[in-house]
């Protein structure tokens, strides 16, 4: 590696790091105002408090990460303009795309430590912080928002819902597969509604269908009028648990879900099942796709007040982003783009800015 390879990447690292732990200890304390009231109820000890903070670092660094590598990349190159140190470099001979190599090296390695952090420790840690959700920070029921086509796993059951209302303590349009000790699914189980009735989810409108090990139906399905559901989680436990496939599984394991529930359905809860899993693949490696796209700007010739400009276009490409995935995933549950595409569009399209930008500088 080269001297000028090495002193951009120091100062990109940095930068980055100083970024992240401000924006760790900002997070920390708006969540901590936030859930205050919760904590102040439950009146948790402190060492608990402390060990809920702790667990919660792998997610919070996963979400602020791709942000802060962002600005500190845009400040680096912004002070290497401010300098004149740009021009200089590029009066040697150094070509744009030479000069971008040592950031887009240090974005992925973040990328594959970020991968990483989510596959080995993120896991298992986030269902420590949802223990302790449940067992000391309890929430209000009545203030929870609903959850639509969100999926969970009870037991040795994977459960699919279409709507989830808190305060009136039901699930709507749900699915069940129930699984046998050699994780090979059973039964399908159709419920319209669902409720949670003097310590117990019954449903209404049942209809169990047995499967065979291709997963085909066999015999006439079975149709009850009312019955109680196998779910052992009360409703405010439900509220801490969200998707369990996106936050709790790794991405072998998910994908082997996958794979075993699309021999028996194609319904929308399966295709959002497969969203969830290549938009998991793809997060960690938002910093290398912001990174790509940001280079053209950053390393654009330009006089600019180095810090406030970082900051601010920092946050408003991020902020672009965010906007372009969460709505080709929207697109994606809706049915109008395929899954994979709609996890890959906001890449693909920053990725392509990015490199047309980087070939397009003179």
């Amino acid at each position: 590696m080269r001297i000028l390879d090495r002193y951009i990447v120091k100062q990109v690292s940095l930068g980055y790091f100083f970024v992240l732990a401000t924006f760790i200890g900002l997070y920390l304390i708006i969540d901590l105002f936030t859930n205050l009231s919760n904590i102040l109820k439950s009146d948790p000890p402190f060492y608990i408090l402390a060990q809920y903070y702790i667990y919660s670092l792998p997610l919070i660094i996963k979400r602020v990460s791709p942000l802060s590598i962002l600005i500190s990349t845009l400040y680096t190159f912004g002070e290497l303009n401010k300098n004149n140190e740009t021009i200089s470099i590029r009066t040697s001979g150094l070509s744009i795309l030479r000069v971008a190599y040592p950031v887009i090296f240090f974005a992925l390695v973040i990328s594959a430590s970020v991968f990483t952090l989510q596959e080995k420790v993120l896991i298992h840690w986030q269902k420590r912080v949802e223990d302790i959700k449940s067992q000391f920070i309890k929430k209000d029921l009545t203030t929870a928002s609903e959850e639509r086509n969100f999926a969970f796993t009870s037991g040795s059951s994977i459960f699919f819902v279409g709507r989830f209302v808190p305060q009136e303590k039901m699930l709507e349009n749900v699915m069940i597969y129930k699984r046998d000790k050699d994780r090979r699914i059973t039964k399908r189980i159709v419920c319209k509604k669902v409720s949670y009735e003097y310590g117990f989810w019954i449903g209404q409108n049942i209809i169990e269908y047995s499967l065979d090990s291709e997963g085909n139906e066999k015999g006439k399905p079975l149709n009850i009028a009312k019955g109680k559901i196998d779910l052992k989680e009360k409703p405010r436990e439900l509220i801490l648990k969200k998707s369990i496939f996106a936050e709790f599984s790794s991405l072998q394991s998910l994908k082997k879900e996958i794979d075993s529930l699309k021999r028996l359905s194609t319904n929308e809860a399966l295709a959002n099942l497969i969203i969830d899993y290549y938009h998991k693949m793809t997060e960690p490696f938002i910093h290398l796709f912001l990174v790509i796209g940001i280079l053209p700007l950053a390393l654009e010739i330009r006089r600019r007040k180095v810090a406030l400009s970082s900051l601010g276009v920092g946050f408003i490409f991020g902020f672009i982003y965010y906007v372009l995935s969460s709505f080709s995933i929207a697109l994606g549950k809706s049915g109008f783009i395929l899954p994979f595409f709609s996890a890959w569009t906001a890449p693909f399209f920053f990725l392509t800015v990015g490199i047309t930008g980087l070939l397009l500088i003179k």
